[in-house]
């Protein structure tokens, strides 16, 4: 009887680890299959019209720094036909703003059409949050130059896609 209790219990604890390990394996996703390294450091730079954005944006700019480690993110603003004009220089490599649905898109540039939801801000200073009065969520366009693709862009656009594809 001891030897069937004893068994058992090794039993469970083995289900228990294998559970643990699952759950963790869940937890950290993919991102150990998907982390680009490379000896020469690389650089995405990246254009909000509005900067709010950028906080809105944190969970893609977090996960996409944790799968490419070596990348350095280079954040500016500015205005839509600005963000435009420097993707296709070359001068950035990725522009969001918010979707005017009026305009013709430019065939040159790639682009990814989401919603965002009106976030809460933080007051720094007084620590105190400042709540929007009515929420409401807002059409952003990713925009990017098709014609130069580097690795470390396929992977944010990957990220993109499939953390707003999935809301």
């Amino acid at each position: 009887m001891k030897e069937l209790i004893l068994v058992c219990a090794v039993a469970a604890v083995f289900a228990l680890c294998f559970l643990i390990l699952k759950k963790l394996d869940i937890f950290f996703g993919d991102s150990s299959r998907t982390v680009i390294s490379s000896d020469r450091p690389s650089m995405l730079s990246i254009a909000f019209e509005y900067t709010e954005e950028v906080s809105l944006l944190n969970d893609l700019l977090e996960r996409f720094s944790r799968q490419a480690p070596g990348c350095e993110l280079s954040l500016f603003y500015g205005s839509a036909k600005d963000i435009q004009k420097q993707l296709n220089t070359g001068k950035i490599d990725f522009g969001f703003i918010r979707a005017d649905v009026n305009t013709e898109p430019d065939q040159k540039l790639g682009s990814f059409l989401f919603l965002l939801d009106e976030n809460i801000l933080a007051c720094e200073p007084l620590g105190l949050p400042v709540m929007p009065l009515n929420s409401q969520k807002f059409l952003v366009k990713a925009l990017w130059k098709k014609d130069r693709i580097s690795q470390e862009a396929e992977l944010f656009i990957r990220l993109l896609k499939a953390g707003y594809l999935e809301k």
